[in-house]
C-alpha cells in the first residue's frame, strides 16, 4: 500500500510539473509553438511521461485549460454567491470584484490570462471544453444577474450583449495589463491596486446593469 501511494505521489507531482511548465510555455508560444522536448524539459521530466500521463502534448493543453478554469471557477464559487447575496446588483457587484482578484491576484495571471487571451482570438479544438466549464457558466451567471435587475428576461440579446461588455471590464485589466502597468509606472500590480481596481469594476458593473 505504501509503495502504491508512493506511486500515486510521483505521478500527481509528474503531472502537476507538466501542467506548470505547460501553463508558461503555451501562454506564451501556444500550442503549436510548444515542442514536446521543451515542455517535458521545462517540468524537468522524462519526455515519455508526456504521453504516459496526458496522451500527448494536447492533453497536456487541455489539462492546463481545465487547471485555469477550475482555479477561476472554485475562486468564483457561482452558486453559494447567488444564493446568499441580498441582491441581484449586490450579487453582480461581489462577483465581478472577485473575477477581478481571479484574473490578476495569483502569481500566475498573467500567464493564464494570455491563455485565456489566446484561446479567445485563436480558438483551439480545447476551446469547447474552457467555454462549458467556465465561459458558459460565468455569461449566463451575469446575463441572468442583469436582467434581474432590469427585471427582464436574461436571454433577451441586450442583456447577453451587457454581460459581455461587463465582463469586458474586468478581462481589460487582465488583457492590456501592460499598458496599464506603464500608465502607472509600476513594474507589477500590487494587491492594494488589484482591490482598488476589483472595487471600480464592481460599482461600474452594477452601473452598466442598471444603465
Amino acid at each position: 500500500m505504501q509503495d502504491q501511494d508512493r506511486l500515486s505521489e510521483r505521478a500527481r507531482e509528474t503531472q502537476e510539473r507538466l501542467i506548470r511548465a505547460g501553463l508558461s510555455l503555451f501562454s506564451k508560444q501556444g500550442l503549436e509553438g510548444v515542442r514536446t522536448r521543451q515542455l517535458a524539459d521545462e517540468a524537468g521530466v522524462n519526455q515519455s511521461a508526456i504521453p504516459y500521463h496526458f496522451g500527448g502534448k494536447e492533453g497536456v493543453y487541455l489539462a492546463v485549460l481545465e487547471h485555469v478554469a477550475n482555479g477561476i471557477v472554485e475562486h468564483l464559487a457561482l452558486p453559494r454567491l447567488l444564493t446568499n447575496s441580498p441582491s441581484p446588483a449586490a450579487a453582480l457587484q461581489t462577483l465581478m470584484q472577485d473575477f477581478v482578484r481571479a484574473l490578476l491576484g495569483s502569481e500566475t495571471s498573467t500567464a493564464s490570462s494570455l491563455l485565456l487571451a489566446r484561446e479567445q482570438l485563436q480558438p483551439s479544438a480545447e476551446f469547447d471544453a474552457l467555454y462549458s466549464r467556465l465561459f458558459l457558466p460565468l455569461h449566463q451567471a451575469v446575463s441572468e444577474l442583469v436582467a434581474a435587475i432590469r427585471g427582464e428576461d436574461p436571454g433577451l440579446r441586450e442583456n447577453i450583449l451587457c454581460a459581455h461588455a461587463i465582463l469586458g471590464q474586468a478581462l481589460a485589466f487582465s488583457v492590456a495589463r501592460e499598458a496599464l502597468l506603464r500608465r502607472l509606472g509600476e513594474k507589477a500590480l500590487r494587491p492594494q491596486q488589484v482591490a482598488q481596481i476589483a472595487g471600480l469594476v464592481g460599482v461600474m458593473s452594477v452601473a452598466a446593469a442598471q444603465y
